[in-house]
């Protein structure tokens, strides 16, 4: 299978206070500073995952106390995941 027409992923506007970017097509840094609570950090990917089981379209997602920065990759440990990150989005919960 070929993946074709991919490119470079992108980023959605984030909450005020959160700020999040691509890294290299393969995973989404971020962070959300002031005030209390949580937030989440979402990826988009075309690849595979293991659990759940995923072929074509997944997304991996983190959630994260603020003022924490962090990260959510395409790539999983032991390559329960690889794929091409599309886009990702950070915002409050």
């Amino acid at each position: 299978m070929a993946l074709t027409g991919i490119t470079a992923g992108t980023a959605a506007a984030a909450d005020p206070g959160c700020e999040g970017v691509m890294n290299a097509g393969w995973a989404y840094n971020g962070a959300c500073k002031g005030g209390e609570g949580t937030y989440r950090l979402e990826i988009d990917c075309i690849g595979y995952n293991v659990a759940p089981f995923a072929l074509g379209q997944y997304t991996i997602r983190k959630d994260l106390p603020v003022g924490q920065a962090g990260t959510v990759g395409c790539l999983g440990p032991n390559w329960s995941s690889a794929g091409w990150g599309v886009g990702g989005r950070i915002f409050r919960l």
